[in-house]
């Protein structure tokens, strides 16, 4: 059978059985003007699948199922007839426009570019800045005591934990309805994108410092000591301290403002002996950034001794041989010209070969242990044997490989 004698239906007659047929049950057009799904009333079944026109579907368990290209009676098993209608040509080049138009996708598990997820807090710049309200950090150094000391050299602070440091912020006009924002981070900009935390000792809930406290305090550092400040965690893990400002009272340009720190530089689950810094930074209700200052700090159990020890590495007195490394404390290894040598009545043997080691070791920890242990043995030999400048060179590269790590 060929031409009008293969066709099964008039034109009239398909038109009428085309609009008595029920809409197809696993398939669903995307309405190009809005973007919805019609005749979506139910969540999608997890094996539905995207196909090239944007309509959902399960061609495998579906008989009605079929391709662009397949016409009106292959959908009905009628694959042996062929359809020339006007009204399948003209559903073809619907099909065809279609496939040239952008079509937005509304369903629950995707997002719009207006409903991403939010991103990151950035990390907080170095740089400072006063802004159009003139933003200073007050600092005295003469009220140092005890507990805390001040380095003009250094631009830093050393102060023991859990004690209280007094600083005043101001602004001009002191208009109301400003927070300022204490953030503790790390001053390497290796680190910097970390966040600082306590270490496991200091956060565990037998800890003095933990007891009758907001439980979200427990992971800051630092503290301050005003009834109205409230701790927050961004989605990154950096944590900060924020405290409205309010005016200043009568006679003051200034608002004091108090802060401790509860854990130190040294811990090894938290600070692990990097050098850390404050961020203050003045914002409006919609937290943006209007001023910045920065002071670096140091919480540690001998203030007056650190300070005095990191104002000579930073003159270069204490000279410029490398640190001992160790677990806990560093050391400092003399110089050689100084004439150190071996006890009375004690012969050291000098052994100036240079030998090889080659081996793999489980775990990062397992690696720096055994790299600090290399290294500080042959600092002790080099200072007993007054050979310090032959182990140099091999000490150096040990400590390179440390601080890749």
């Amino acid at each position: 059978m060929t031409g009008e004698s293969a066709r099964i239906f008039t034109d009239s007659q398909e038109q009428r059985f085309l609009q008595d047929l029920p809409p197809l049950q696993d398939f669903v057009e995307i309405d190009d003007n809005c973007g919805l799904f019609d005749g979506l009333s139910q969540e999608l079944p997890q094996d539905f699948h995207l196909n090239g026109n944007l309509s959902f579907g399960q061609p495998e368990n579906n008989p009605l199922a079929m391709d662009e290209k397949v016409s009106l009676q292959q959908q009905l098993g009628l694959q042996d007839q062929t359809h020339t209608s006007q009204q399948y040509q003209h559903h073809q080049q619907q099909q065809q426009q279609q496939q040239h138009q952008p079509q937005q996708l509304m369903h629950p598990h995707f997002f719009l570019p207006q409903t991403l997820p939010p991103l990151s807090t950035p990390i907080l710049g170095k740089e400072e800045f006063a802004g159009k309200y003139n933003f200073q950090l007050i600092f005295n150094p003469k009220n140092s005591g005890k507990h805390w000391v001040y380095s003009e050299k250094l631009a830093k602070v050393f102060i023991h934990m859990e004690q209280v440091l007094p600083l005043s912020f101001q602004w001009n006009p002191p208009v109301d309805g400003l927070w300022v924002r204490a953030t503790m981070v790390y001053k390497l900009d290796q680190h910097r994108s970390q966040p600082v935390v306590r270490c496991h000792n200091h956060m565990a809930p037998d800890n003095n410092s933990n007891r009758n406290i907001n439980p979200m305090q427990v992971k800051h550092v630092i503290r301050c000591l005003h009834n109205t400040s409230s701790y927050e965690e961004a989605n990154n893990g950096h944590l900060s301290v924020l405290t409205p400002l309010g005016v200043p009272e009568t006679a003051l340009n200034n608002v004091p403002m108090d802060f401790l720190f509860t854990c130190k530089n040294s811990c090894s689950s938290g600070m692990n002996r990097r050098a850390t810094e404050l961020i203050f930074t003045l914002e409006d209700e919609s937290s943006q950034i209007l001023g910045r200052r920065k002071l670096e700090v140091r919480v540690c159990s001998c203030p007056k001794r650190d300070k005095e020890k990191e104002e000579k590495e930073e003159s270069g007195e204490s000279g410029s041989v490398p640190l001992a490394i160790g677990q806990g404390k560093k050391r400092k290894i003399p110089n050689p010209g100084l004439g150190i040598s071996a006890p009375p009545g004690k012969k050291i043997a000098m052994d100036n070969k240079v030998y090889n080691i080659s081996f793999n070791v489980i775990g990062k920890d397992t690696y720096n242990a055994c790299l600090r242990s290399i290294y500080n043995t042959m600092a002790g030999q080099g200072v007993q044997q007054n050979n310090l400048e032959a182990q140099k060179p091999f000490m150096e590269e040990i400590l390179k490989k440390i601080n890749e790590m």
